[in-house]
């Protein structure tokens, strides 16, 4: 977990030893096997050569959190809570695993499911 300060950009996130992202820039992760891909608010991806394990063990939880086996999503971005699937902002659909959606329920304090 990070313990830096938050700046306009949301919390730094230092993922390997050169690469530098922004929390509020982040929309969600998506675990590829031994990559990952990274969703930004912009529309851009990107991927790196990490697994999902690995950024979820390096970023707060409090601010992320895994929904499913392929997804760690930005709590601030969910607009939206159904049955078995989030919506965020830019009106992506993913799902949440039966396994973890009692898990994130219970810690989603923001948004109310449908």
């Amino acid at each position: 977990m990070q313990h830096t300060t938050a700046n306009r950009f949301g919390t730094p996130l230092i993922i390997g030893n050169r690469t530098t992202l922004y929390s509020n820039e982040i929309l969600f992760f998506e675990g590829d096997i031994n990559y990952t891909w990274i969703h930004f608010k912009s529309g851009k991806q990107t991927v790196i050569a990490r697994t999902l394990l690995f950024i979820q063990q390096k970023i707060a939880s409090e601010i992320f959190t895994r929904i499913s086996r392929k997804h760690l999503v930005n709590r601030k971005f969910i607009v939206e809570v159904g049955d078995d699937f989030v919506v965020l902002t830019d009106k992506t659909v993913l799902p949440i695993s039966r396994r973890r959606k009692r898990e994130f329920l219970m810690g989603e304090s923001t948004v109310t499911p449908r």
